[in-house]
Order: structure tokens, then sequence, then C-alpha cells
């Protein structure tokens, strides 16, 4: 991936919250080393969702579709990540094709739905 050297890389601590369910979007993150593990509330419990390591997204979803998180991401271990602001996924939505644009639109849309449901679709 290019273009990421002027970005800001941001260290966690095993347990350190990366955003909480309902929270209102700021930025997502780049995962560099570690591990983020996601968990949502379902019917008053905390439900692991996934764990995501090196390469993956966390946090991309609500700043595509400007909705607050629909889970909560905490560092299972120490955590290096790249910090992705609002502005520049805006940015680089902006740049990409029509075709691109709607499917990055639509795919964050059915992925809200399914995640809201809890994932069992």
């Amino acid at each position: 991936m290019t273009g990421l050297d002027h970005l800001k890389t941001i260290a966690f601590k095993k347990g350190d919250v990366l955003f909480e369910q309902g929270d209102l979007p700021k930025h997502a993150y780049l995962i560099q080393s570690g591990l983020v593990v996601i968990s949502a509330s379902r019917g008053g419990q905390e439900v692991v969702i996934d764990t995501l390591k090196r390469g993956d997204f966390v946090g991309e979803m609500a700043l595509v579709d400007n909705e607050p998180r629909s889970a909560t991401a905490i560092a299972g271990e120490a955590t290096k990540c790249v910090e992705i602001s609002k502005q520049e996924i805006e940015a680089s939505l902006a740049k990409a094709d029509l075709l691109t644009y709607a499917l990055v639109k639509l795919l964050t849309k059915r992925l809200r739905k399914v995640t809201e449901r809890g994932g069992n679709d």
C-alpha cells in the first residue's frame, strides 16, 4: 500500500479501547502489528464478532456510511495502527470512479445490516 507515509502511527496497549459501540466516527485504523478484538452488545451481553490482525482495517464502516460505531474495538495485545481520518476516507472515495464508489457504499450498508442483526445471516 502506498501513500501512508504521512499518516500517524498509534501504539495501543493490551486492553486499550480504539473506539466504543455507539461512538461517532473520527478515524479508522490499519493494523500494522498486534490484534484488535471486535465486540458488540447483543441482548445485554458482549459478544465477540471478530479478531483482526496485521493488514486488516478497523473502523472504516462508520466513516463510509457516517453512522455511529456498530461495535467496540479493543487491543487484544500490544498493537500498532496507522490512523486514517474521516477526511482521508472521504477524499479517497471522492477520487474513485462511480462504480467503485457505489459498490463501497452498498457493501457497507449491507454489512451494517448483518452486523446489527448479529451476523447470523
